[in-house]
Parts: structure tokens; C-alpha cells; sequence
């Protein structure tokens, strides 16, 4: 191994080793109160090291943010095939599958709760998130399945949705029956009756 590809090699692990080390200080402080003084303890890097790798605070946030949603948002490849006649079970599924991945890693878990709670600008986090229920949104009423518009409050009740269900699967509630009970309220919040609601979320 050349020179140049070992100092990459050290560059690259260095910055990783930022990210987890930030990752690890905002699930215990929270997103606002982790500072890099404390990212860069945790990484055991001078101030300066963190500089070089990451503009400010807020592009490491993006970055983790990002990686969150490749992890998570995107690792689920939609097939809009599958739905068939009802949309309302592809998005079932989507859910289940999202809000399982968020509770896999308790630190991310962390992380992922802690985003819905930032004032003014929306995190990375929460754009994707939006991006993909807009998207399954659209579909619904394209097939006439969903009764609602898509508006700024609709997303913050599916993000509250979201939001408390994982609090709940942090605290050590029962999942599947928490991530059902996440489904029931979406689908109703889409216009889908109690009874079909109730009947999707047990079956995805």
C-alpha cells in the first residue's frame, strides 16, 4: 500500500470515527446541546482535525443525517407494482419496515427521536422522510384510495406518528404492536376506515 493510499485510509477513518463519536454524544446530550468540543473528546481528535473534515456542526448534522436515510429511508426500494388495487398496503409495509430499521440501533434510534424535536430548519432526517411519504401520498390519491390533501399539517401528524411510536419502542414497548397501532393512526389520518385500517396493519 502506496503513501498516498494510507494517508487516505487514515483520513477516511478518522472522519468515520467523528461521525460515530457525534452520533454518540447527540443521542446522550441531544442534537442541540452536543458541541464539537465534546464530539472531538469522544473522537479523542484536536479541533482542528474536525475542522478539516467538516465545515461546521451543522454539515457533520447533514452528513449523519444523510447516512441515517441511506440506512433506513432508502434501503427500502419501493416496487409501486406490488400495491396493486391498494396503495394503503405497500404503505403499511413501508412504515413497518422504516420503523423497524429506526429501532435496530438504539443510538441511531436516539438520533432519528431526537430530529423530530429541532425548530427552524428541517433536518435531513425529516426532508427525506417527507420525500418518501409525499411520494407514497400521491400514489394513494392518483388510485382514488386515499381521502385527504397533502399539506404542512398532514406531514407533522404523520411525523408525531412516527415521533411517538419510537419513543414508545425506546421505552421497551411491545413493537409490533406499537408499529401497528402507528399504521392504524396513519391510514385513518389518510381517509382509510377504522376497519380496513385496523386489518392492513395487521397484515403487514
Amino acid at each position: 500500500m502506496n503513501k498516498i493510499r494510507v494517508k487516505n485510509v487514515v483520513k477516511e477513518k478518522t472522519r468515520e470515527d467523528i461521525i460515530k463519536s457525534a452520533i454518540k454524544v447527540i443521542a446522550k446530550y441531544g442534537r442541540d446541546a452536543a458541541s464539537i468540543l465534546e464530539i472531538t473528546k469522544v473522537a479523542k481528535v484536536a479541533n482542528g482535525t474536525f475542522y478539516y473534515h467538516f465545515k461546521n456542526k451543522e454539515e457533520l448534522l447533514d452528513t449523519i443525517g444523510e447516512r441515517i436515510l441511506i440506512e433506513i429511508v432508502d434501503s427500502y426500494e419501493i416496487d409501486w407494482s406490488s400495491a396493486k388495487d391498494n396503495p394503503a398496503i405497500l404503505f403499511a409495509h413501508a412504515t413497518k419496515v422504516n420503523l423497524i430499521k429506526c429501532s435496530e440501533d438504539p443510538l441511531l434510534l436516539k438520533v432519528i427521536i431526537d430530529s423530530f424535536h429541532i425548530r427552524g430548519k428541517v433536518p435531513v432526517i425529516l426532508r427525506g422522510y417527507n420525500k418518501s411519504l409525499i411520494a407514497h401520498i400521491e400514489f394513494g390519491l392518483s388510485k382514488k384510495i386515499y381521502d385527504t390533501k397533502i399539506n404542512d399539517n398532514l406531514l407533522a401528524n404523520m411525523q408525531s406518528i412516527n415521533r411517538n411510536a419510537l419513543i414508545m419502542i425506546s421505552q421497551g414497548k411491545n413493537t409490533n404492536k406499537t408499529i401497528q397501532q402507528a399504521i392504524q393512526a396513519k391510514l385513518r389520518i389518510l381517509g382509510i376506515s377504522s376497519k380496513e385500517a385496523r386489518d392492513i396493519a395487521s397484515k403487514a
